[in-house]
């Protein structure tokens, strides 16, 4: 989750902007619990929340209703959508899910709504689980760094 969490953080710091994670649940959860554990504060991030029939016959449904949702409830300016290893693999079309989200609702024309492809699994080292993986993002961003002292062996 290191790049979908990445790329939530990077959206948070846009004025105006709400993150959207593009997943399954669990995913999509993962990513908020870390976030709500870290800063111990309500976070803004929603998610399509996808379920496994979502998952295989494609999630326009659910990105559709949740660009709806955030529309409504907070006007935001900017929505920033990030994928998931799941709808990664599962290779949704998202800018054309885009384009039909905005020829069906053209009440959305003032928001900016922004992809970006984030795939925990990009960049893996496969065989080596942890180093370089989808392990180290979320240890690197929310982990404080451990100072360790090492004796020094007298011989």
């Amino acid at each position: 989750m290191s790049q979908p969490i990445g790329g939530a953080l990077a959206f948070m710091g846009v004025d105006g902007a709400m993150p959207l994670l593009h997943g399954s649940q669990g995913c999509t959860s993962f990513g908020l619990v870390l976030f709500v554990r870290r800063f111990r504060e309500s976070i803004p991030l929603q998610t399509t929340a996808m379920s496994e029939v979502a998952t295989i016959l494609g999630g326009f449904e659910n990105v559709e209703q949740a660009v709806l949702t955030i529309a409504g409830k907070t006007n935001p300016a900017l929505i920033g959508i990030c994928s998931t290893g799941v709808t990664e693999t599962k290779g949704d079309d998202m800018d054309g899910h885009i384009k039909l989200i905005r020829s069906r609702h053209p009440e959305l024309d003032h928001i900016a709504i922004v992809y970006v492809s984030t795939p925990d699994f990009k960049d893996c080292i496969p065989g080596r689980l942890g180093e370089g993986c989808h392990h180290d993002g979320p240890n690197n961003l929310f982990c404080r760094p451990q100072r360790t002292h090492r004796a020094r062996l007298r011989r």
